[in-house]
């Protein structure tokens, strides 16, 4: 092989399969390249001695819908197309199948919705039983979360059932004003005193359901349960799964109107 030039790149690749095509026989069957090694020998890939490969593959991951918007702009071939799913699941395949003709599929692009972490709080939380000690802390931490009743009331409403912690709690009613009242006992220097403390029903949350999305105002429902002179509570938002349904509806047509594209509903 002395007499043979082997370079770099393209040059060593064309060089390479004429020796191949010298050593074996190559048989096209329908439509397809077939090479009859002989026994002994195996067969090696040269793509990795190309200047450029020869199409492009891999699967890019973007974490906002802008980007991937971008992205696919940019690779966009015929028979590019997107797919979705309700789960808030993007994937793009650039090198798709069209009508008359099969396509590698490997050329890819994802883009998943991540959920606020004020939505994540919430969620994790929902019907999550809790003494009233716990429950207070916990609205009084995620206050700025809460837009009626008034962050003043409610940071009221926290502190006192803070501060009635040790109390024994002997009845609770639904008024007609939409408050709960809560009948309890408690010893002051020896003689038991009764009190009433009241808690809004209801309350609405201000959160966006994904990072940097549209904010959404969630009713919670407030649930208690009075055990033994303990007080235990807990909220129930109201179809949370809507608003992520929404949610996702609204980025799957930021992503058509962007790519001009229509998403298919499904997986590649």
């Amino acid at each position: 092989m002395s007499d043979l030039e082997l370079k770099s790149g393209q040059g060593f690749v064309e060089a390479m399969r004429d020796v191949i095509q010298s050593s074996c026989q190559v048989r096209d069957i329908q439509n397809t390249p077939f090479a009859v090694v002989p026994e002994g020998y195996k067969l090696e890939s040269l793509a990795h001695f190309l200047d450029n490969p020869v199409r492009k593959k891999g699967a890019v991951v973007f974490y906002d819908s802008a980007s991937f918007i971008r992205y696919f702009i940019e690779q966009q071939q015929d028979g590019s197309k997107i797919y979705g799913r309700l789960t808030g699941q993007f994937e793009a395949v650039f090198d798709d199948h069209t009508r008359d003709l099969s396509g590698w599929k490997e050329h890819r692009a994802k883009f998943g919705v991540t959920h606020s972490l004020q939505w994540a709080t919430w969620t994790r939380n929902n019907k999550q039983q809790m003494p009233q000690e716990k429950f207070a802390q916990f609205i009084e931490d995620n206050l700025p979360d809460i837009v009626a009743p008034e962050a003043a009331h409610i940071l009221e409403v926290s502190r006192s059932l803070q501060a009635k912690k040790k109390v024994n709690f002997s009845s609770g009613i639904r008024l007609a004003n939409g408050q709960n009242e809560f009948t309890y006992e408690e010893e002051i220097q020896g003689t038991t005193a009764k009190g009433k403390l009241h808690v809004p029903e209801t309350f609405t949350l201000g959160l966006p359901v994904f990072e940097n999305g549209t904010g959404y105002k969630v009713e919670a429902r407030l649930r208690y349960r009075i055990n033994e002179g303990g007080l235990t509570i807990w909220y129930d938002l109201l179809r949370p799964e809507k608003f992520v349904e929404d949610a996702v509806r609204e980025i799957w047509a930021e992503i058509e109107a962007g790519t001009e594209v229509e998403i298919l509903n499904g997986n590649p």
